[in-house]
Formats: C-alpha cells, sequence, structure tokens
C-alpha cells in the first residue's frame, strides 16, 4: 500500500495566511459644519464589490468635523488608504446631496478651509448607515451618476470658484452625456443632450427649475466652461468676479437636477 505524503501544519497555515488579504485600520478627517448625536458612533456597512465584507466603522466628533476609522482589506498600506478613501467618499457624496453642506475628506488630517461655524448639522446613525449603503449601491449600478456626484461635493468644498464652477458644469455634463434621447437635436453636441436631459425631468424650458425660460443660460455656462478650459478665457481678478457671480446658480441648478435625477432618472445604466 502506497505511503501518503503528509502536509506540515505549518505549511498549511502559511497556505491558508497568503490567501486571506491583510486587514488595515484606516483614519480619515472629514472637515465640513457636521457633528453626530452621541461623541462616537459605531456601526457596520458592506464593502467592495468583488469579494464583498463587513466592516466596522467608527464616527467621532471632532473639532473640524468628524473623524472616520474603518477597516480595509489590501495588500498594502497605500492600496488601502486608497480604498478607504474610495468607500467614504461615496458615502460622503451622498450626504453631500442630502445636506447641501461641505465636505471634505483628508488622510493627513488637514483641512480645506478654517471652519468655525458655531452651528452643524447633526448627522445621525440612520443617516450615516444610509450614505454608506446607498453609495456602495449607486457606486456599483449606476457608476455615471455616482461620478456626478462627486463632482457635486468638489464643487462644494472647493475655495477656487473656477475650480468649483467646473465641477458643478461636470457634474451636469457627466450625466447629459450619457442619458440625453437619440436625437436630431441630441446630435449637435453637449448643450443640447443637457437640455433634454432637463426636459426629462421637467417637462419644457417653461418648467425648468432655477432658470425656467432660460435655455440660454446653458449656453453661457458651456461658453465659460470653454473658455476656461482651452484658453480662450484670461482668468484674472475680473473673470473671478464673473465667475463668483454665477455660482449660486450653477450650483443650485446642478443641486436640484442631480436630485431629482437620483429619483427619477433612469436606473440602472443603460449599456
Amino acid at each position: 500500500m502506497a505511503s501518503r505524503k503528509l502536509i506540515p501544519i505549518t505549511s498549511l497555515a502559511f497556505s491558508i495566511a497568503e490567501v486571506r488579504m491583510p486587514e488595515w485600520e484606516v483614519v480619515l478627517s472629514v472637515s465640513g459644519p457636521i457633528t453626530t448625536e452621541d461623541r462616537e458612533i459605531k456601526f457596520r456597512s458592506e464593502k467592495g464589490y468583488v469579494d464583498p465584507f463587513w466592516t466596522s466603522i467608527s464616527v467621532k466628533r471632532a473639532l473640524h468635523g468628524v473623524v472616520i476609522s474603518l477597516v480595509a482589506r489590501a495588500d498594502n498600506q497605500s492600496d488601502a488608504n486608497d480604498a478607504a478613501l474610495y468607500f467614504v467618499g461615496q458615502a460622503l457624496d451622498i450626504l453631500c446631496l442630502k445636506i447641501d453642506l461641505p465636505l471634505y475628506v483628508s488622510l493627513t488630517g488637514t483641512q480645506i478651509r478654517p471652519v468655525n461655524d458655531n452651528v452643524r448639522r447633526i448627522v445621525r446613525l440612520n443617516e450615516w448607515t444610509d450614505c454608506f449603503r446607498d453609495g456602495r449601491e449607486i457606486g456599483n449600478t449606476r457608476p455615471t451618476y455616482s461620478r456626478a456626484l462627486s463632482w457635486y461635493r468638489k464643487g462644494k468644498s472647493s475655495e477656487d470658484p473656477i475650480d468649483a464652477f467646473l465641477s458643478y458644469w461636470s457634474a451636469i455634463e457627466g450625466i447629459s452625456s450619457r442619458y440625453a434621447r437619440d436625437t436630431p437635436r441630441t446630435s449637435r453636441g453637449i448643450v443640447n443632450k443637457i437640455c433634454d436631459c432637463f426636459d426629462q425631468l421637467w417637462q419644457g424650458v417653461e418648467t425648468w427649475k432655477i432658470i425656467p425660460n432660460k435655455a440660454n443660460a446653458v449656453n453661457n455656462f458651456y461658453n465659460r466652461r470653454n473658455g476656461i478650459s482651452h484658453g480662450f478665457i484670461r482668468i484674472d481678478v475680473e473673470t473671478v468676479k464673473m465667475i463668483s457671480s454665477e455660482l449660486p446658480e450653477i450650483s443650485k441648478l446642478a443641486l436640484e437636477f442631480l436630485r431629482d435625477w437620483h429619483n427619477q432618472g433612469i436606473n440602472p445604466e443603460p449599456l
């Protein structure tokens, strides 16, 4: 009778350890006029798409906003940082759309700007769990919309009026490039695609939100964007003042568009 080859226990343990990806605790600082209902709240949320797992999350009050710590699985420290930023960023994108306040996340603990507001939005446990759940789900099933939310949060947290303007425009343009209906009108460019998506939500230019009967406003925003991106517009004090004066309108337009698209838009994305 042939003898069986025995595998040493130590070798077997080493093989199992190789399969399991290391876990890392990542701590992120979130700057913004928010706080929690308790000094610290804890919950669990599903993370990842290919090999999902449940991770423990802690949200603590901080001087600048909150500190979020979570467990990430990755081969190395850099990948763990990236995974945590992506995961938390998706949740903050949803939260930003919900409360419409600037939220900036950082690995280093630095703030995008001094936050000294004496009034802060209390984000409760159920809101955090909803945002982490919805952010993950939207990132998986509606990636175009997820990217648009990310652009909106970037615009909301930017102190540079030009960067903010371009971010709000990108949020609107990204969805419109993907979802505009295929018609002779939309074949003529992005301005018409954006107008078509506004029509899908708000029936016609007469009932558009924020800019009713102002279809030319989309053209104006487009011209500003092109001028900035391609160097047609000189960036000076007057340009910054001009862009700053237009930020309230385009930011409100992007907010209403994203909120209504979330509720009424196409889901899941077309192939």
